[in-house]
């Protein structure tokens, strides 16, 4: 059986915040200041400020970080 980690991802950390706004270009300020403010990996770490920017409006940026927690989960559809 594998052991659960218990290890908050970045995606979760800013969920709640992100989830509560209403300007993407604010969310997208907050997310990218956040991601580089932490210490991961320099690919995950381009790799989701690349595809923050590539959302055009809020909607799209929340369900880019919902489907990205739940993968982190496990719980994401291939």
């Amino acid at each position: 059986m594998k052991a659960k980690v218990q290890i908050k991802s970045v995606f979760e950390q800013i969920a709640n915040n992100v989830f509560t706004m209403k300007d993407v270009n604010q969310a997208k300020v907050f997310i990218t200041e956040f991601i580089t403010s932490k210490g991961i990996d320099g690919v995950d770490k381009n790799t989701i400020v690349n595809n923050v920017s590539r959302c055009t409006n809020i909607n799209q940026l929340q369900r880019y970080v919902c489907n990205s927690l739940l993968m982190y989960e496990g719980m994401g559809v291939s």
